[in-house]
């Protein structure tokens, strides 16, 4: 499991729906979230573990931009707000702390829907 995957199960286990992993066709699911994860960065290595950032992008997709905006700043304060202890652990990683950045648009996609987003950047230990 990685970290967007934490941040996706925390999301779904919070009543939000259609959360992905990757962004589905708009046949497949017209209004989703995605949430994917960037490259890990070390900041620190132990014997046993190495501790560093991890940036994680949630993109929101709807057909209304003020669906857009206001779901996007539902899912930031939600991640910014969260009880990360059922969900801070998945080998090899544990997050140990959320920054989130505020929700912007981003762009309209290939079938007109409007895209929002935002980064948490994480901090996080990676079992070696």
């Amino acid at each position: 499991m990685n970290v967007a995957d934490q941040i996706k199960n925390m999301l779904l286990s919070s009543g939000f729906s259609n959360v992905f992993s990757t962004i589905p066709s708009a046949l497949e699911c017209a209004e989703p979230i995605v949430v994917s994860q960037g490259e890990f960065s070390r900041e620190a290595r132990l014997p046993e573990e190495e501790r560093g950032t991890l940036p994680v992008t949630v993109l929101v997709v709807r057909d209304v931009a003020a669906d857009a905006e206001a779901m996007a700043v539902s899912c930031e304060k939600t991640v910014h707000g969260a009880e990360w202890e059922p969900f801070a652990e998945a080998w090899p990683w544990r997050i140990v702390g959320i920054d989130t950045t505020a929700p912007a648009f981003k762009e309209r996609d290939g079938s007109g829907r409007f895209v929002w987003a935002f980064e948490a950047a994480c901090t996080v230990v990676r079992a070696l």
